[in-house]
């Protein structure tokens, strides 16, 4: 089979097949212009959904930044009256320590008797005292104070020694010299 084309055929064959590109072309155009349209239909929706979301969170973000300067403040206003309930406790016990003096009395007054003044502690007893204010001894949350008579101050200290022993936790912390019992008479 031998097929002769002439110039008047080959021009018709490709108006043909060019007729029938142009129809597949426009059959894929008519199924996807649609999803173009859709696309940038949708490009849109999105740009303006993204734009909504973006001022919604500049909104909750300017929310939030309030909120947070709002709880900081509380914050520090919550920390600042500790801190001042704090140092108002700390100054009323001082204050109450420093009102309150307990006295213990030693010896009997003699002529030949001085009078000595002393400061005794217990750490331990006004640790339980501040910790359990029912069974502890209430007056070691004060200040002790102690007056002794005594010949000298060699008596006076072993007077302290026998009534305040150290192995119970009591401390002399300071013994002076007041008078005698003659100038204490006189006066």
């Amino acid at each position: 089979m031998y097929l002769e084309l002439t110039t008047s055929d080959v021009v018709i064959l490709s108006g043909a097949a060019a007729c029938l590109v142009a129809i597949v072309l426009l059959e894929m155009l008519r199924v996807v212009i649609p999803d173009v349209y859709e696309w940038v239909a949708d490009h849109d929706k999105v740009r303006r959904e993204t734009r909504e979301a973006q001022a919604a969170l500049e909104k909750l973000m300017a929310h939030n930044r309030e909120h947070a300067a709002h709880r900081d403040r509380r914050n520090a206003e919550r920390f600042r009256m500790k801190s001042q309930l704090s140092r108002l406790e700390m100054t009323l016990g001082a204050v109450e320590r420093d009102r309150v003096e307990v006295w213990h009395e030693l010896g009997r007054q003699g002529v030949a008797d001085s009078l000595y003044t002393g400061r005794v502690a217990n750490r331990m007893l006004a640790d339980q005292a501040q910790r359990d204010f029912d069974s502890a001894p209430t007056i070691w949350r004060y200040t002790n104070n102690v007056r002794v008579w005594a010949p000298g101050e060699r008596n006076a200290r072993q007077m302290l020694a026998t009534e305040f022993p150290a192995d119970s936790g009591f401390a002399l912390q300071e013994l002076t010299f007041v008078g005698t019992g003659r100038a204490a008479g006189n006066v």
